[in-house]
């Protein structure tokens, strides 16, 4: 085992992950839980430490379970399934890195409360239109490659 449980949640449909205390206590701002065959963002609990979470290479289509996670600068959801940039995003203001490369993203939204957020990565995904980036005053590297931008 690598430490790292998996329980499902009673409020909700959402899976709860939960670490052993040597694993946390081993590494206790980044969490990875990629590659694990996950659907959504499980409920991180006792995380609040984190500040890098990778879910790269998951099935997961919606950005979601953010909130308890005050933190956190570098998120990385790399080839999921994602379709939409959630509202959750506005619970982490303290984002620096957005990995959503290789996802089904259609539409840039949801940033406006992400005023640290230096990089953002969209590549490979459906976006057409550049828009809603006015507001990242800090924001330094955009890769928008690969999307259906005329």
């Amino acid at each position: 085992s690598d430490g790292i449980y998996f329980a499902p949640c009673n409020s909700s449909p959402a899976t709860v992950v939960f670490r052993s205390n040597s694993e946390r206590t081993n590494d206790p701002e980044r969490l990875t839980l990629e590659r694990r065959g996950l659907v959504c963002c499980p409920v991180l609990k006792l995380e609040d430490r984190v500040r890098l979470l990778n879910y790269q290479n998951n099935f997961i289509e919606r950005i979601d379970a953010l909130r308890n996670l005050p933190n956190l600068i570098f998120l990385d959801l790399y080839n999921n399934c994602i379709e939409e940039m959630s509202d959750e995003l506005s619970f982490v203001p303290t984002l620096r890195v957005l990995m959503l490369g290789k996802n089904k993203i259609r539409m840039i939204s949801n940033l406006d409360k992400l005023m640290k957020l230096d990089v953002l990565d969209l590549h490979s995904n459906r976006i057409s239109k550049i828009q809603h980036l006015e507001e990242l005053k800090d924001l330094r590297v955009l890769n928008l490659a690969g999307n259906e931008i005329s």
